[in-house]
Parts: C-alpha cells; sequence; structure tokens
C-alpha cells in the first residue's frame, strides 16, 4: 500500500511545494517597551536585594550575591531582547536598570555600599560590582541577543 499524500516523488511537475513556516513575529512596540522597563526595574530591584549577600570563606568575604544578582540582571535583559527580537529592547532594559541601581545607590539610607570601605571591604566589593557590573552584563547580553537573532 503506497501513499501519494505529499505527491509524487520526483521532482518537477506534479509535486506539491513544501510548507515553508514565517517566524513568529514579535510583540508590539508599547508591549516590548513595557517588558524592556518592567525588566530593568526588576533587574534593580531584584539585584540590589541581592547583591549584598557575602560568603565567608577563610577570613575572606566573597561577593556571591552580586555575582547571582548580575546573572540574574543578564538573564532578564537577554530574555527581554530575544523575546521582543529586538536588540534594542535589551539596552532599553539595562539602561533602566543602570538609571534605577545609581538612584538607589544615591539614598540617604544606602542600600549600596560603593566606593572603598576599611570597615566592610566584602560589601563595598559587591557594591561596586553590582554598580559597574550592570554596565558589563547589558553589553554582554546585546552581543549575546546580536548572536542569536542574526542566526535566524
Amino acid at each position: 500500500m503506497t501513499h501519494h499524500d505529499a505527491g509524487p516523488s520526483h521532482a518537477g511537475k506534479g509535486r506539491r511545494p513544501s510548507f515553508r513556516a514565517s517566524p513568529p513575529a514579535g510583540p508590539r512596540r508599547p508591549a516590548a517597551i513595557a517588558g524592556a522597563v518592567a525588566a530593568g526595574i526588576l533587574a534593580a530591584v531584584f539585584g540590589t536585594a541581592l547583591h549584598a549577600h557575602l560568603l565567608f570563606a577563610g577570613g575572606v568575604a566573597l561577593p556571591v550575591g552580586a555575582l547571582a544578582a548580575l546573572v540574574l540582571a543578564g538573564s532578564l535583559f537577554l530574555l527581554c531582547g530575544l523575546w521582543a527580537r529586538n536588540v534594542m529592547m535589551t539596552a532599553v532594559a539595562g539602561a533602566i536598570a543602570y538609571g534605577v541601581v545609581a538612584l538607589l545607590s544615591r539614598s540617604s539610607k544606602t542600600l549600596i555600599l560603593t566606593g572603598s570601605s576599611t570597615a566592610a571591604p566584602g560589601t563595598a566589593l559587591a557594591g561596586n560590582l553590582w554598580l559597574f557590573g550592570v554596565l558589563v552584563v547589558t553589553l554582554a547580553a546585546v552581543v549575546g541577543v546580536v548572536v542569536v537573532l542574526r542566526r535566524r
């Protein structure tokens, strides 16, 4: 028993055209911008809450919270750009996050300790990693989104 649902096996006359699905479209621009702003704010707020967690090993404070906060931020930026299928939304999310982190670091009730501190060097290192690492993570996420979207 043979089935000829796909048409004759020989090339040429009588052959059905192959089905080519177009790639799914990204969200509309207002939704993409709202998503980028939300991702930036979430990354800044949760990253700030997370960055000060330190792991003490042999009397040395390791800023594992700052590293985790940067992974969180980078993941959100990458997700945002890939969801929107637009590299600019990755940059918008990173810029919003950096702006919120910068505002939080200038607070009178300092949530982010930056600079250097002899009293709490681990905390100051975590603050600096978080504050300036957001820029590095944003650039890395932009490059990642460009690479992934270019393959399509």
